[in-house]
């Protein structure tokens, strides 16, 4: 009987041992699940940890962005605006997440009224009571330099009571459709300009946001070489060629706080007191070297050619076009791209654009 009553207990010990350890394993998976970027009705969870890296010890400082200087670093982050509705502002700092890009207005694709965000004043204070570094953007879609100007002094006026830790950004998507159907690429590159121009003379520094297509075939992106760009493109690695200091790599982000999708993006800057701090970007692209063959030729143009800013065809670089009956000098080829004056700059241009 005693014996029994041993055997008794080693089965439920054991039970309960085995039912301890399926537990634990249970949880360690669900854990996992949940944590790690994973997929729930085929959307994608993220999880961050604190993965913002200080440069050289350095903290981000607060102060006004205008006297930060740019370095590189790694940083996570949200952009949000009114479709995300209310957000607990606590639970998103919560999460690991270090900075939010919040949209304070835009301007119709049809019509020509522009508009606040309807939470752009919640969810300014509301990032910023919780730590989270901010900047802004606004969707843009002017169509000359005057509304370009009117788009800007709009967004100043809704950011002049609070401090930016961020860029002030252009977003630009709708080209070629509603109100923008028929601006050619010359004026929406250059609207993209007077609008961030005139923010920086305010102090503020400046962003481009826009999709790998529109950055590659639907503006002069070469005009913004020197400009930070926010890059949209939904793929777990990018082949952008051209330079980026943010990327955009999903819309279909679960971050706590927030109900629905949300944008998740990686920022390759950040700001730092000292200039003798500043690291260099490692993925900073070099201008290729090329070398050419002086001449010294005039050429009336068979086609419409477009001019780069840099000896490469790999690039999303095109400065502008000029149409076909135009005069060009050339000064120097090589074995795919020739070397042009035009306005009294150094540009180059596809040896088969000149055939």
């Amino acid at each position: 009987m005693k014996k029994r009553v041993n055997n008794d207990l080693i089965v439920r010990i054991s039970i309960v041992l085995i039912t301890l350890v399926v537990c634990f394993f249970i949880y360690s998976l669900v854990d996992f699940y949940v944590k790690k970027v994973k997929t729930t009705l085929g959307k994608p969870i993220y999880s961050f940890d604190n993965s913002t890296y200080l440069y050289k010890d350095q903290t981000v400082i607060d102060s006004s962005i205008s006297e930060l200087y740019l370095s590189y670093g790694i940083s996570y982050g949200i952009d949000v605006s009114e479709w995300q509705g209310h957000i607990d502002w606590e639970k998103v700092a919560n999460t690991g997440i270090s900075f939010a890009m919040i949209r304070c207005g835009f301007r119709g694709i049809k019509g020509s009224n522009i508009y606040e965000d309807a939470n752009f004043k919640e969810n300014i204070e509301g990032a910023t009571q919780v730590g989270l570094k901010v900047g802004v953007y606004f969707l843009g879609t002017a169509k000359n330099t005057e509304e370009a100007v009117e788009e800007a002094e709009f967004v100043m006026s809704k950011i002049k009571d609070y401090d930016l830790s961020y860029p002030v950004v252009y977003d630009i998507e709708t080209v070629g459709e509603g109100r923008l159907a028929g601006i050619d690429r010359t004026t929406i590159t250059n609207n993209v300009l007077t609008f961030t121009e005139t923010v920086a003379s305010y102090g503020y520094d400046t962003m481009i946001y826009s999709n790998k297509n529109t950055f590659t075939n639907k503006l002069y992106t070469g005009k913004f070489a020197g400009k930070l760009i926010w890059l949209a493109h939904y793929v777990e690695k990018t082949n952008y060629t051209g330079e980026y200091s943010m990327w955009q790599y999903t819309k279909d982000g679960l971050v706590d706080g927030i109900n629905g999708n949300v944008d998740l993006n990686i920022s390759y800057f950040k700001y730092v007191e000292n200039i003798s701090d500043i690291e260099e970007n490692p993925m900073l692209l070099e201008t290729p070297y090329v070398t050419f063959e002086e001449i010294d030729e005039v050429i009336k143009l068979k086609n419409k050619i477009y001019y780069r800013n840099s000896p490469t065809l790999d690039l999303p670089n095109i400065v502008g076009d000029i149409d076909k009956g135009n005069v060009i000098k050339r000064t120097g080829i090589s074995d795919n791209i020739s070397r042009i004056t035009h306005e009294g700059k150094n540009y180059y241009v596809s040896n088969e654009e000149l055939e």
